[in-house]
């Protein structure tokens, strides 16, 4: 029997943590991978076993429970951990046995306090290795109930994105499950593209360029990001398109006064600095004071000057701002739907949560509306695909707010990316991005 790997246990740690405590994935799994003083080799392979438990969590439970004696719910949170681990091997990483994957995880539950569920697993799991190639057909009551199971979406979720999009909803589905590529933003004010990706290529990381946006590229075979040399000098750093895409619905001149309303942890300030060439001054809020420190991190390593973090609650209104502002991006606290393929533990958010964010957020437009001046622009801007967070709380604030107009951007660009309405909705399975929403109002002069 093979001794259990690193990787693995850990793996089987969190995920059963995961289940009793709902700690985000990314921070708690980084924390943990810290703490255990995993190599680079150990904590991919940990990091790629939680992440692809976690995207594919219910459609595993319902082939686990295909051929297991006993019910899911009556196991042990680290049995089902266990199961889940081994069963994501089997049926998807290719290079791993699915004989290694058993004996790993009978060799995991014997380390444990979980010996007797050893032949339980073993059983199952060999019993997934043989029928693999033919798994039996998921059946289920609904198309919604089907989806819910093959894309390991809550059933909620999948009910109110079928509502929203009706025949895309598999599409975007299916993408939330995708992995993305590295994508990063070539930093202007430390190097031009071609010196970044020279810099990248020299340390083995392949480099593709965007075919819309000139500082965006794209990484494979990167590695961690934060150990390149490039990405420590400054000349790239770690932003989606859509992100980018939010900069430049902004677009903020050199020389200007910008408000970034939600900043931390400070890409969208660092990229508008690079947008303004290091002049002006931007002031960029957050309310959590540990967070200030993220944004002066990213200012010093990217080289940015004109940013000033400040301690603010982005619904507390400041007089001495009032119409001082020549920009206001108002990227707001929301759902993040948009970005579960990057961070898949999001989809077990609780819909009375995400119910409660429309409001803060429509309060957060209407504060940092009052500081553009007459003339002035406001984005607003979320990384989440649902309505009522997006469209409803822009059209709700212009219905109140009559010197406010929606004002078309991106008019240089193709289909889908121009937004001649003002506002443009980007989808992971349309777009390749994250899932973003981006709306641009000019406060009339």
């Amino acid at each position: 029997m093979p001794a259990v790997s690193a990787a693995r246990w850990q793996a089987v740690a969190f995920l059963t943590a995961l289940e009793k405590d709902e700690a985000y994935s990314d921070l708690a799994l980084k924390a943990r991978l810290d703490a255990a003083g995993l190599d680079r080799r150990d904590a991919a392979l940990c990091t790629r076993l939680c992440f692809g438990v976690l995207e594919n969590q219910a459609l595993l439970d319902y082939y686990i429970a295909r051929f297991s004696s006993v019910p899911m719910k009556k196991m042990h949170p680290k049995v089902r951990a266990i199961l889940r681990v081994g069963a994501y091997q089997i049926l998807f990483m290719d290079k791993i046995p699915p004989s290694a994957a058993v004996n790993e995880a009978v060799a995991t539950a014997k380390a444990t306090k979980n010996a007797n569920a050893a032949g339980l697993i073993n059983a199952v799991l060999r019993r997934l290795a043989e029928h693999r190639g033919n798994l039996p057909e998921i059946v289920a009551d609904t198309e919604e109930e089907r989806l819910a199971i093959q894309y390991s979406h809550p059933l909620w979720l999948v009910k109110k994105l079928k509502k929203q999009f009706g025949e895309q909803t598999e599409a975007l589905l299916a993408a939330n499950n995708g992995a993305p590529e590295t994508c990063v933003r070539v930093n202007s004010l430390k190097a031009t593209k071609d010196q970044a990706a020279a810099a990248l290529e020299a340390e083995g990381v392949a480099v593709t360029a965007d075919s819309l946006l000139e500082p965006c590229l794209y990484l494979t075979e990167s590695g961690a990001l934060d150990e390149l040399e490039a990405f420590q000098k400054g000349y790239v750093t770690a932003q989606d398109k859509a992100a980018q895409l939010a900069s430049l619905a902004l677009s903020p001149t050199p020389g200007a006064f910008v408000v970034d309303g939600c900043a931390a942890p400070g890409g969208k300030s660092m990229h508008m600095a690079a947008l303004m060439e290091n002049r002006g001054q931007i002031l960029s809020f957050d309310i959590l004071e540990h967070k200030l420190a993220q944004i002066e991190e990213n200012a010093r390593r990217l080289g940015v000057a004109c940013v000033t973090p400040k301690l603010c609650d982005a619904t507390v209104f400041l007089p001495e701002l009032e119409k001082k502002a020549d920009f206001v991006m108002a990227d707001v606290p929301c759902s993040n739907l948009g970005i579960i393929r990057k961070k898949p533990d999001i989809r077990f958010k609780k819909p009375e949560e995400i119910a409660k964010l429309p409001k803060l957020q429509l309060a957060i437009l209407e504060n940092l509306s009052r500081y553009v001046r007459p003339g002035g622009v406001l984005v607003y801007a979320t990384c989440t695909i649902l309505r009522e967070e997006n469209e409803e709380n822009v059209f709700a604030f212009l219905k109140e707010h009559e010197d406010f107009a929606l004002e078309p951007f991106f008019e240089r660009f193709p289909a889908p990316f121009s937004a001649p309405e003002g506002y443009l909705a980007l989808l992971p399975h349309i777009h390749q991005t994250d899932g973003f929403f981006i709306a641009r109002l000019r406060r009339k002069a």
